[in-house]
């Protein structure tokens, strides 16, 4: 419209929180190019009923300049209505970039407010503002040796709680990595990263939680002191063959369960494998799995698996047809108070607290998605998935159904009429 990509989706979701209706959903976009890829953007986003009303409002630039940099803008600005009370808080950001050959950099700070929320979006932490500096320096080999090309990419990054930054009182997280990614001849690759972090714990976070003293008297559980962590990841993957690739990784150190604010032997193992067994067929398989153990007392507190497969597929050249599967299989141990080794108590939402209990997840989501572009400019997709679970993990029988959905969306370019190429 006028030279701009504008979008809007609007939907009917689940009940509310608090069971008051289905709340209503818009979002309007719009972005307008300028200059040399630059580009400028507005953003509204409401969510409304259901016992809980939230608007949200926000614009950012991206300004490309010196054909190796660019700067990003961003800031929005939440309002809430809910029954707890009305708030409104803000979230900005700034970013300066440079993308070179050898060397290049990727300076920002974003900053998010308590009281912001995107209930539309995907803000899962409010509350604080990041600093991030990061710089990667570029080796290559001589062509057609062994060794191609060698590149090491430093990140330090800290994490102050809100109102701590601007008082500049001390950093809450702070954490330091180096990837060493080493790159040989066909496209193998071999990548080494160590990454060092130091934590505080934020005490508001476990204002839902108790503990016991030895005389069974409940009181707040306040996490102390600072804890280290150092983990080392290790990767490798193939080169991009005709028909397939693969890659695999493994990180393995000491690292912090923060829902114990409690330090933790950590491993990390996946593996992915992409196939395309003919031009219109592409079948992609990956498999996570993560688990701590708690270095006070050699107890396993957390496991995680997730296997995924998604397959594609080139029905004709204007139908496509995607589906995607993935299965978490989470075992959650009881917490406990890293001092006492006792039971934690969660909060019930009533004002009483009950002790931590074992966690078990066994979910497996699937989406089908259909699109159908006839013409540039005009594409319609189609999509269907739901959630299904079952007692034991990774048996995939007597899966029962918990939820599902169905979304339609037509994208369609309209074209001024009776103009003149070019005008």
């Amino acid at each position: 419209v006028g030279g701009a990509d504008v979008a809007v989706l609007s939907a009917i979701d689940q009940n509310g929180p608090s069971g008051g209706g289905k709340p209503f959903v818009n979002i309007l976009r719009i972005n307008q190019g300028f200059g040399d890829q630059s580009t400028a953007g507005l953003l509204y986003s409401e969510r409304v009923g259901g016992g809980r009303d939230n608007r949200m409002v926000g614009a950012d630039v991206h300004y490309v300049f010196g054909g190796l940099y660019f700067a990003q803008f961003q800031t929005a600005v939440s309002t809430t209505r809910a029954a707890a009370g009305d708030r409104s808080g803000s979230l900005w950001e700034a970013v300066v970039d440079r993308t070179g050959r050898t060397f290049g950099f990727h300076y920002g700070v974003l900053g998010v407010a308590p009281d912001f929320a995107a209930d539309n979006g995907f803000v899962n932490r409010t509350g604080f503002v990041k600093p991030i500096v990061a710089n990667r320096f570029t080796v290559f080999g001589t062509p057609g040796r062994w060794f191609e090309r060698y590149q090491v990419f430093g990140l330090i990054n800290g994490t102050w709680k809100y109102a701590d930054f601007f008082n500049r009182d001390a950093v809450l997280e702070k954490s330091f990595s180096m990837s060493n990614s080493f790159t040989f001849r066909g496209g193998w690759s071999l990548s080494v990263t160590p990454n060092l972090a130091n934590y505080a714990f934020d005490s508001s976070a476990y204002a839902g939680t108790r503990t016991k003293t030895v005389t069974g008297i409940v009181k707040p559980f306040v996490p102390l002191g600072r804890l280290n962590a150092t983990v080392f990841n290790v990767s490798a993957a193939t080169p991009q063959f005709q028909r397939f690739a693969a890659s695999v990784s493994a990180a393995q150190g000491n690292d912090v369960d923060f829902f114990e604010a409690a330090p933790v032997r950590r491993q990390d193992y996946s593996a992915s494998l992409d196939l395309r067994p003919s031009q219109q067929l592409r079948i992609s398989a990956t498999y996570v799995s993560s688990s701590f153990t708690r270095r006070s007392d050699g107890a396993q507190t957390l496991t995680t698996r997730i296997p995924r497969l998604k397959a594609e597929y080139q029905l004709a050249r204007p139908l496509f047809l995607r589906i995607i599967a993935q299965y978490e299989a989470t075992v959650r141990a009881p917490l406990r108070d890293p001092a006492t080794g006792r039971l934690l108590l969660s909060s019930n939402g009533d004002g009483t607290f009950a002790p931590s209990v074992e966690r078990r997840t066994n979910a497996l989501r699937t989406d089908f998605l259909v699109s159908y572009r006839p013409s540039p400019g005009t594409v319609l997709f189609v999509g269907y998935g739901n959630s299904m679970t079952e007692s034991d993990p990774l048996a995939f029988q007597r899966l029962r159904r918990v939820g599902d959905g169905f979304f339609v969306k037509l994208s369609y370019l309209f074209s001024s009429l009776g103009r003149a190429p070019g005008t």
